[in-house]
């Protein structure tokens, strides 16, 4: 927020150090105005009985005695109150338009003004003394304050501290000491610095109330780029959520991996496939243990699965093996228990018989299935 006084607004026109700096026709810049003392008055009543929405109506017809130009050509602002009495600052309509058009020319769209003894600072018990172009201002308390030709303005000085009942202490800042009367600068603490407008505190008074509420002129991009800030934003947080979820999502999946490798080598043996071909060899081992499954239910396997307990007992030696589709025939040797046993497989038909070959105790064991089983 820019801030300075009216008067010194020629010099945002033209830069003569560097003509490029010149904020002519920049009217999206806001400023807060210092405005001339002398131009504002300030009065105090007592506190209407009606209510405080009804004060602006009341208060120029309260003051229609004090101020010397018709109260309809007056703009009438509340500064500040104290228990049983407004503090009102009475300016010329006709001023504030001027104002207006002063800043709006230079290319500035103001947004407050207030009394340019303002810019001086207030302390309790300390008259503040400032200097602006051929004009004391002088501050007496947060809203008390005048401006003034030096002859005039140093005699009520004078009177001011006269009349009070604590001396104030004076505070002078002044470019030319000379300008001071000799009797002020004995107990005045005075500097030679001028007031900085734009490094002073604006206070919280502002003349543009009522009809002269500022309407701040702006630039078409000025309406849309809040909105495009928060589009950016909204953004920029919605991709860190994205990111946030999708990380998040690949730590589940990497995990997932972990537990579904880790129950393969669990059921399968043999090394780990990659995880991308987990699937494929999951299903291509399931399928070869249904085919496996088949296998053994074919008859003939069944067969052998039978008389897995009799060779067991037997402590036979297998010298050969023939199966096809009439059934089993298995040549051992050293199988003298199979003859005193006697031999049942269920579904199948058993027979037992001495081998014709060189060794005597070759057996031949042969199984056939029963009528109506399947081959």
């Amino acid at each position: 927020m820019l801030i300075d006084h009216l008067h010194c607004l020629d010099r945002r026109l033209i830069d003569l150090s560097d003509p490029l700096k010149s904020d002519a026709g920049r009217a999206i810049d806001l400023i807060q105005l210092w405005v001339p003392t002398e131009r504002i008055s300030l009065h105090l009543v007592d506190i209407p009985s009606a209510p405080e929405r009804k004060w602006p109506d009341l208060l120029p017809w309260m003051l229609e005695d004090k101020v010397l130009q018709p109260v309809e050509e007056m703009h009438f602002v509340v500064a500040g109150r104290t228990d049983l009495q407004l503090q009102v600052m009475a300016v010329s309509r006709q001023d504030m338009y001027e104002w207006i058009r002063i800043a709006e020319n230079i290319g500035v769209s103001p947004l407050a003004m207030a009394p340019d003894f303002m810019a001086l600072p207030s302390e309790p018990g300390i008259l503040s003394v400032g200097w602006r172009e051929g004009m004391l201002l002088v501050r007496e308390s947060n809203i008390i304050g005048f401006s003034a030709h030096p002859d005039v303005g140093w005699s009520l000085v004078d009177s001011i501290i006269e009349s009070s009942e604590v001396a104030p202490r004076i505070s002078i800042s002044i470019s030319d000491v000379d300008m001071v009367p000799a009797h002020l600068r004995i107990e005045s603490n005075i500097n030679n610095s001028e007031l900085d407008w734009q490094f002073s505190q604006f206070p919280t008074v502002n003349l543009m109330s009522g009809d002269f509420k500022p309407k701040i002129k702006t630039r078409t991009w000025s309406f849309w780029w809040p909105v495009a800030v928060s589009t950016i934003f909204m953004l920029g947080v919605l991709v860190t959520y994205l990111q946030t979820s999708i990380s998040a999502l690949q730590d589940e999946v990497d995990a997932h991996k972990k537990v579904y490798l880790t129950n393969y080598s669990q059921i399968f043996p043999g090394p780990k496939p990659q995880i991308n071909f987990l699937r494929m060899e999951v299903e291509n081992r399931v399928d070869q243990l249904f085919q496996q499954k088949q296998s053994l239910r074919a008859a003939p396997m069944e067969a052998m699965i039978s008389l897995g307990p009799i060779m067991t007992e037997c402590q036979c030696d297998l010298v050969s093996l023939n199966v096809d589709d009439e059934g089993i025939e298995l040549k051992v040797t050293n199988g003298k228990k199979l003859i005193s046993k006697s031999l049942n497989v269920p579904g199948y038909q058993v027979s037992l018989k001495q081998a014709q070959s060189s060794e005597e105790d070759a057996l031949i064991l042969s199984m056939s299935p029963v009528s109506g089983r399947g081959k």
